[in-house]
């Protein structure tokens, strides 16, 4: 497992015993019952999108949910982007839409230019409520755009044209003027004086998932499982 973060590339090892491998780089209900026992079939709402009133935290969800889980990422780590696409960070994200929870994002980036250009872009795509899906974008084509130089103004640009509705003036102007540097710079700070010493990382309620906890952000089922009490101990 390798992590990575501003304090230096750490090295570690561990076994993980789910479908999925995930290391580290430094509401409406589904058919009744508990929320948080979302499928990936089900037919679900978009999320509401808004920036918390920290000015550096992005909520995917309803802000009102008593139980929160944050999720701190850097958008050029590759074991993020294993998280977002074969560990249960869409599980996550399903529970939001069927709100269960609310999602947070720190996003920091100490991975360098291009981590600040694609958190820019991400802010630019909030004020067009569509963070969600270009965020799920991004982690999709990762692997590519590392192969190629990493995230550039003109690829995230090209990458938008993907999303329906998301290109235009203002987003635009927001991703080629670097409009939202102060937030970039702001959640960049506020991973950096968190506890988290490498991306990924996840918090629940306040509660930082300790390293020897590898399973939560691989196996859906353990994670539900430990939702489920944290959602007890909130009500």
């Amino acid at each position: 497992m390798q992590v990575g973060s501003r304090r230096g590339f750490l090295v570690a090892a561990a076994a993980i015993t789910a479908t999925a491998s995930v290391g580290a780089c430094r509401s409406r209900r589904d058919g009744g019952g508990d929320p948080l026992d979302v499928s990936a079939s089900a037919n679900l709402p978009v999320a509401p999108e808004s920036l918390a009133s920290d000015g550096t935290t992005i909520v995917l969800g309803d802000p009102g949910a008593p139980l929160a889980v944050r999720l701190y990422e850097d958008m050029s780590c590759p074991a993020c982007a294993e998280f977002e696409t074969e560990g249960t960070a869409p599980y996550l994200k399903r529970a939001a839409r069927n709100g269960a929870l609310q999602l947070q994002f720190t996003l920091g980036s100490f991975l360098g230019s291009g981590s600040k250009l694609a958190a820019n872009a991400l802010r630019a795509a909030l004020d067009q409520h569509m963070f969600a899906d270009y965020h799920d974008l991004l982690y999709r084509q990762q692997s590519a755009v590392r192969k190629s130089g990493g995230f550039t103004q003109d690829r995230l640009l090209g990458l938008a044209i993907m999303i329906p509705g998301l290109r235009g003036p203002e987003f635009d102007a927001a991703v080629l003027e670097t409009k939202h540097r102060d937030f970039v710079e702001a959640a960049d700070e506020a991973l950096r004086t968190s506890p988290v010493l490498g991306t990924p990382a996840m918090a629940i309620d306040g509660a930082l998932i300790t390293s020897d906890r590898h399973e939560l952000f691989t196996d859906r089922s353990r994670l539900y499982r430990h939702l489920r009490k944290a959602a007890g101990a909130t009500t």
